[in-house]
């Protein structure tokens, strides 16, 4: 269960694979990354009841251990509403993000917080009538509002948010221009008051489908962005004036799900290899790019990765799955990658969708419950670099 975002209505949340959907024949779930969020949601805060519906939640981050934030919307398909939750350390509460104004349906990304007061969510709206259009949602430290982002062509949603400083944002997805069906890599930067898009490069080979998945900025002068199209798997690379787009050397059909760049020099991006069923990352040294696989759990083993997050050019936590058959994780150590063994306490997990590390040792997921879409319950699992324990998100 490996791809890029879903950013149609329609699809669990917002992380399904539109295009590994018709490049593999099945349907995918996925979820999105992002940052930290300090204070609490704004309007009253609730702790859900284990009965109450669940949350699809597309991203979350962490400050602390004791202070984490995910976001998502309010049901795995069709959501009508957007959600927030709070991690103190013992549990999560929810509480709703105001809906865009017109929007019949919505999908989430993901969230970032460059400053202890300052985070910025992304996603999409989609009215009865008409084209949906990207959105962004603001928290102040007192409370959230939302609306829309820089909304260029009949379509466009944002999928990813990186924010190297606060004030500085980059946002990733697509969008389909006037007068086209094609959907193209969109890029949007906001400046701390407005949105504007950025020209960004599409890559070559004749896809109408060119559409990105997630992105990572390490500082205001260098970020990457990872995409697929169904034939190539393609990054996009930004130096502080413009952006530039790459084509790895992987196999036909790869597609990148996850980026992580802990330094200028050194970036991973991960997916799934394409026509080998295989594992895929993608490393950058500062100069060029390289590919490679992960190990398997067998030999047989078909395995992909979703998300990753690297503390440092030699510490990693990829997860991901046995597409279908399990979930899957693996970490870098500067030298090579090697499996972690995913046997968690507190509960059931069918589906990794993001991870988050603050260190080694500590690292925050999103899983689910399953691996299909419309019974699966999200839930936050934690890793302390031996063991995993999921806890029941709100």
């Amino acid at each position: 269960m490996l791809g890029s975002r879903s950013h149609r209505p329609g699809y669990p949340g917002s992380h399904v694979a539109r295009l590994l959907a018709a490049a593999a024949g099945m349907m995918i779930t996925v979820a999105i990354t992002g940052a930290a969020m300090a204070g609490s949601a704004a309007g009253q805060v609730r702790t859900a009841s284990a009965s109450s519906f669940p949350a699809a939640l597309s991203g979350v981050a962490c400050q602390t251990l004791t202070n984490c934030v995910a976001v998502g919307a309010n049901s795995p398909q069709m959501a009508t509403g957007l959600v927030a939750e709070r991690w103190n350390g013992t549990r999560w509460s929810r509480s709703a993000l105001p809906k865009p104004a017109g929007a019949t349906t919505v999908t989430s990304g993901e969230v970032a917080c460059p400053a202890a007061r300052e985070c910025v969510t992304v996603g999409g709206a989609y009215p009865l009538h008409g084209s949906g259009y990207a959105i962004a949602g603001y928290w102040n430290g007192s409370r959230w509002s939302v609306g829309r982002a820089a909304t260029p062509g009949v379509f466009s949603t944002l999928v990813a948010i990186s924010c190297p400083a606060p004030g500085n944002c980059y946002a990733a997805g697509e969008y389909t221009p006037k007068g086209s069906v094609n959907e193209y890599p969109l890029i949007e930067h906001w400046n701390g008051s407005s949105w504007r898009q950025d020209a960004v490069p599409v890559p070559g080979g004749g896809s109408t489908f060119d559409v990105l998945s997630d992105i990572s900025c390490r500082t205001a002068g260098f970020c990457v962005a990872a995409g697929s199209n169904g034939v190539v798997a393609f990054v996009e690379r930004w130096n502080g004036l413009r952006w530039t787009e790459t084509t790895p050397p992987s196999a036909a059909g790869a597609m990148l799900s996850g980026v992580s760049c802990p330094a200028v020099t050194s970036c991973f991006a991960v997916g799934f290899g394409g026509a080998g069923t295989k594992s895929l990352v993608e490393r950058w040294n500062g100069t060029s790019w390289s590919s490679s696989a992960t190990p398997g759990p067998a030999p047989s083993n078909s395995v992909g990765l979703q998300s990753v997050s690297c503390v440092s050019p030699v510490s990693c936590l990829a997860v991901g799955d046995q597409l279908g058959n399990g979930v899957y994780a693996v970490s870098w150590n500067g030298h090579g990658w090697h499996l972690v063994a995913v046997a968690p306490t507190g509960g059931k997990l069918g589906y990794f969708a993001q991870v988050r590390c603050l260190s080694a040792t500590s690292c925050v997921a999103l899983g689910a419950t399953t691996a299909t879409a419309a019974t699966q319950r999200y839930e936050s699992v934690f890793w302390n670099g031996r063991a995993w324990k999921i806890v029941p998100t709100a």
